[in-house]
């Protein structure tokens, strides 16, 4: 594994740590720090990409084990609850959602583009809003049952431009 891989495979693991544990402040100074690093430290894709692989090697283990061979779908609610369609989410995070199903689906040149899309010539809120997301839901769909399928992915405050909050 190259060095810039091992870093963002390591950040990616304490991000997740941080975010089950609960460690609140730790966690915002994590993020702020890994959002808003440019020059030292492996990129923010990178991070979002290794991220984005944990969600998919379990959304694939628990399709296995299951015997799903259906379509891979995931199930988007606002943070009140309401199914949302990812085109209504904040470009950013729609991107990582559809990464995710480009990962699951093996299509690793979309999921890389994808990625791109959230990371890239994004302002500091966003870049924090697409890894809270990539952290918030890879954390809940390792910690739910493991015969709960498909995934539901809530999304958090501030993720649905196009919606009075």
């Amino acid at each position: 594994m190259q060095t810039t891989a091992r870093r963002a495979h390591t950040i990616a693991r304490d991000l997740l740590s941080l975010t089950r544990a609960g460690e609140a402040d730790r966690l915002a100074t994590a993020l702020v720090s890994t959002a808003s690093s440019r020059q030292q430290g492996p990129a923010l894709g990178d991070v979002v990409g290794r991220l984005v692989d944990t969600f998919s090697l379990a959304a694939k283990d628990r399709r296995r084990s299951l015997r799903i061979r259906e379509p891979f779908t995931l199930r988007l609610r606002d943070h009140s609850g309401l199914t949302v369609r990812p085109d209504k989410l904040d470009p950013g995070v729609a991107a990582i959602v559809r990464a995710i199903a480009a990962s699951v689906r093996d299509d690793r040149d979309t999921c890389a583009d994808q990625i791109g899309e959230a990371c890239e010539n994004a302002d500091l809120d966003q870049r924090i809003r697409v890894l809270a997301h990539c952290l918030v839901w890879t954390s809940d769909f390792l910690s739910t049952d493991t015969t709960a399928y498909p995934p539901v992915l809530s999304c958090l405050k501030g993720s649905l431009p196009h919606r009075p909050q």
